[in-house]
């Protein structure tokens, strides 16, 4: 015989700890945890983890297949409907057969009857709905109504079939509280919109509530260990010899009143070794904070820094400034020239401001419109001819002679050199805004968190990168306004950290790839002249 889905769970949980299907046994046979589970759950997690409780936690034990109050018992099989009455279209007597080993579908046209026993079989058996009023089973709406609602619900509970008689409204049987009905209305409330399953058999829900119980007691026992502990790592007192022989020991016990200031200056002198040797120990704790992914996240941000570094230095100083000045500069020029050419050509037409920028998006939007819609095979502008006269594509009126000569004068200057050289130097401009850094990495939210990270490494560093952000955003925004022809403000000089920023990856890459000896005993050697001692990490 194959096995049930329970075997599988109970198989399952032969490889969990005790206290979990101890846990498991208990969510089989409750639909909650008590305060007293909970406790003695706790307890069985502290005892195997080494603590010494003041009272014994009872034995864990095992879940197994009878606390799912799923042994042997006599199924309920669904075998038709018979005797309807007054139940929507339905014929009187009507009756349906299900197959008691097999499936059985139904089917047939629009309006032969099928949702109707479907409806009768929703308020009989057990279903989920959103609205309670769908399950009410309407009566013939073209009869008469005097018919009572009725039918009889047959199922074999191992003795041969059983009529269970049913009226609109009745108490459920509990026979039929076995059978489920799922239909597209309940099946919304089993599937949310992510397509994520919201209801679980008995059985297969046990896993997702022990994962729930399971992180509710992490969040317990977190909480209680920042209460005994305070987040922090004690560590015990460590007790070094006190004869060590070292050479601030040796000097130390020798120390009379004959010692000369000259020998104390020499023995306490701060060297280059030293120096480098605090810088080492620095590094180290600061290293020693930061996880395996952390400092991964933290590299990965100084490299992408170290790009942005070199664009914003190359895009915002004082040479692209100048550049955007003269571009600016050059485009003005080049567009007052095209405008003054359009004055010349055009002193007689009846309306001013030809040649303007709005002047040109008008002529750039009426040739669109002419070789896409109106004239499509011809090209722009058509003017026709005396045999075929043309309708403009601005006043929708047929073209007369001056018309004709104004399109043609026009178009003629659109084509002319100055124009073109006026549009290509506003082309540049706008390029050039495009092309200013987004600066993502020094304006983004983490800046804060990551200087911070910084500054235990390179405090030097750290000014640097703040002083650098607040100098580039300036520049952005004076770029900006050079380049739209707006008011400038005064820059700061720009210095880049390039260099510190460099220096500081190629560090993190190097801690990475070769992480360095245990910081903590690092710290034990360089103090190894001292007494008893204690440290908190």
């Amino acid at each position: 015989m194959a096995n049930e889905p329970i075997d599988d769970i109970i198989s399952w949980s032969a490889s969990q700890q005790p206290w979990r299907r101890d846990c498991l046994r208990r969510l089989a046979i409750a639909n909650d945890l008590t305060e007293a589970d909970q406790d003695e759950l706790l307890g069985m997690i502290k005892q195997s983890a080494g603590f010494t409780l003041t009272s014994e936690p009872p034995a864990p034990i095992a879940c197994t297949k009878a606390h799912f109050g799923c042994g042997e018992q006599t199924p309920v099989v669904l075998k038709g409907i018979a005797n309807v009455e007054g139940v929507n279209r339905l014929v009187a007597k009507a009756s349906l057969s299900f197959c008691p080993k097999a499936l059985t579908i139904v089917y047939g046209r629009n309006g032969s009857g099928k949702s109707g026993f479907v409806r009768i079989l929703r308020t009989t058996c057990r279903t989920r709905i959103e609205n309670p009023m769908m399950l009410k089973v309407l009566a013939d709406v073209y009869g008469d109504g005097a018919s009572a609602q009725a039918a009889d619900i047959l199922v074999d509970l191992g003795g041969g079939d059983v009529p269970i008689a049913w009226t609109p409204g009745m108490e459920a049987a509990p026979q039929l509280a076995q059978v489920a009905v799922f239909d597209s209305a309940s099946a919304q409330l089993y599937v949310d919109g992510g397509n994520q399953i919201r209801y679980l058999p008995f059985g297969l829900a046990l896993p997702h509530r022990l994962n729930a119980v399971c992180l509710a007691f992490k969040a317990k026992l977190e909480a209680k260990r920042l209460t005994v502990v305070g987040g922090k790592i004690a560590l015990s007192s460590i007790a070094f010899p006190i004869a060590r022989k070292t050479a601030a020991q040796t000097f130390n016990t020798g120390l009379s009143k004959t010692t000369t200031d000259a020998a104390i200056d020499a023995e306490t002198a701060w060297s280059a070794d030293n120096a480098a040797r605090l810088e080492e120990i620095t590094n180290l704790l600061a290293a020693g904070t930061t996880t395996a992914s952390d400092l991964g996240a933290l590299l990965s941000w100084i490299d992408a820094l170290k790009l942005e570094c070199e664009s914003a230095t190359r895009a915002l100083g004082d040479e692209a400034l100048a550049v955007h000045t003269a571009l600016r500069d050059s485009a003005i020029a080049a567009r007052e020239a095209a405008q003054l050419a359009a004055c010349a050509l055009f002193d007689d037409v009846p309306l001013n401001g030809v040649g303007s920028q709005t002047w040109r998006a008008l002529w750039q939007a009426a040739r669109d419109y002419s070789v896409t819609e109106a004239y499509g095979d011809q090209p722009f502008p058509v003017v026709g001819d005396d045999a075929d006269i043309a309708t403009c594509v601005l006043c929708q009126q047929p073209l007369d002679t001056g018309g004709i000569d104004r399109m043609k004068r026009f178009q003629a200057y659109m084509d002319d050199a100055l124009d073109t050289a006026a549009t290509t130097a506003e082309s540049a401009v706008a390029d050039a805004l495009a092309s200013l850094p987004a600066l993502s990495h020094l304006l983004g939210d983490d800046i804060a968190e990551r200087n911070a990270q910084v500054r235990a490494r390179d405090a030097e560093l750290a000014d640097a990168l703040e002083s650098f952000q607040a100098v580039v955003v300036g520049r952005c925004a004076n770029a900006k306004a050079q380049l739209n022809g707006a008011e400038q403000a005064d820059v700061a000089p720009l210095i880049s950290p390039l260099a510190g920023v460099a220096r500081l990856s190629t560090k993190l890459g190097d801690e990475k790839t070769e992480p360095p000896r245990d910081w903590r005993r690092l710290v034990f050697l360089s103090y190894a002249a001292m007494g008893t001692w204690s440290i908190a990490a």
